[in-house]
């Protein structure tokens, strides 16, 4: 079977969410020393469930939803450092 010219394949899928954490990770780094309102607390929390998440679903085979739950995590840590 061929495969589409442009279409994502699992190790490009694979590696999109290995950015998206490492950004995430980065954001988590930049808030961590400083105090956080309960709703960025709560955000942390769903960052962390959604990176979680993410690997779990990468390691079971499911690599969309595994890129999909740590383009949300990025996102919403990227909410989380906008001054």
């Amino acid at each position: 079977m061929n495969t589409a010219v442009g279409s994502p394949t699992d190790a490009t899928r694979t590696t999109n969410a290995d950015s998206a954490d490492t950004g995430t990770e980065e954001n988590l780094k930049k808030v961590a020393g400083r105090p956080l309102s309960p709703s960025q607390q709560e955000m942390v929390s769903q960052i962390k469930l959604f990176m979680d998440q993410s690997k779990t679903a990468i390691s079971a085979g499911d690599v969309e939803r595994g890129r999909n739950l740590a383009l949300k995590a990025h996102l919403l840590s990227d909410e989380l450092v906008k001054p």
